[in-house]
């Protein structure tokens, strides 16, 4: 959960830079969403015996979806509001709950294991 943070706060400056695609969307849902993600991906990362390769993977399929499900919210401004289109709350909705089953199904071990190997 600390990488999703740190992954949300490298994304930070996208918020405020007219002309980029995050540019005055919610960060706070960006946030929620991209923690969940890297427990997805952290979930994926201790099976595979640590594969970059197929988190790089996973990272990448994410990002190709922009160009099929927009999530982008016409003329957003505010990048603090809680306010993001349809199908971006569908989807951070879809991840939380994802992520809250990894984190409850896991054992204790696992989630150590994770945890000290990245």
């Amino acid at each position: 959960m600390v990488v999703g943070l740190l992954w949300a706060c490298w994304h930070l400056p996208l918020f405020f830079l007219p002309g980029a695609d995050k540019y005055g969307q919610s960060f706070p849902l960006f946030l929620l969403g991209t923690t969940a993600m890297s427990v997805a991906i952290a979930w994926l990362y201790v099976p595979t015996n640590g594969s970059l390769l197929l988190t790089m993977l996973m990272h990448s399929a994410v990002n190709q979806t922009v160009g099929i499900i927009p999530d982008a919210l016409a003329n957003a401004t505010n990048p603090f509001a809680l306010r993001g289109s349809p199908e971006f709350l569908l989807t951070v909705t879809f991840l939380c709950i994802t992520a809250a089953y990894f984190l409850v199904r896991t054992p204790k071990a696992e989630l150590l294991r994770i945890r000290w190997k990245a």
